[in-house]
């Protein structure tokens, strides 16, 4: 699907401007070759936000920004300076869980 849509938008412009007349002088040429530029910008423009819609990556860009801001405000809290003693006490009643769950699944008691 994604290359349909790619050679769609890739070959309509193309030929659309296929048949187009050579330039008749030097200044209308140059008048020619802006207008068809400027033209095939702005449906570059249009075949962009159209396949960005369909392929939600929009949708997908704004989740990973949020994702982030949530990272960083998470990160900043958890640099907040502990107490090393609480710290060090938490480690050991982890410690001790682990241990006594440990037992209980060998022993049963």
């Amino acid at each position: 699907m994604k290359i349909i849509t790619f050679i769609t938008f890739a070959v309509v412009p193309m030929a659309l401007f296929a048949q187009a007349p050579a330039p008749s002088s030097s200044f209308d040429g140059f008048g020619s070759v802006l207008m068809v530029l400027l033209i095939c910008a702005i449906i570059f423009i249009v075949c962009r936000e159209l396949l960005c819609w369909y392929y939600k990556i929009n949708k997908m860009v704004s989740n990973q920004e949020e994702i982030i801001r949530l990272l960083k405000k998470i990160a900043n809290e958890s640099n907040a300076p502990t107490n090393n003693t609480k710290l060090g006490d938490e480690k050991k009643g982890v410690l001790k869980e682990l241990i006594d769950s440990t037992k209980f699944m060998v022993t049963g008691k």
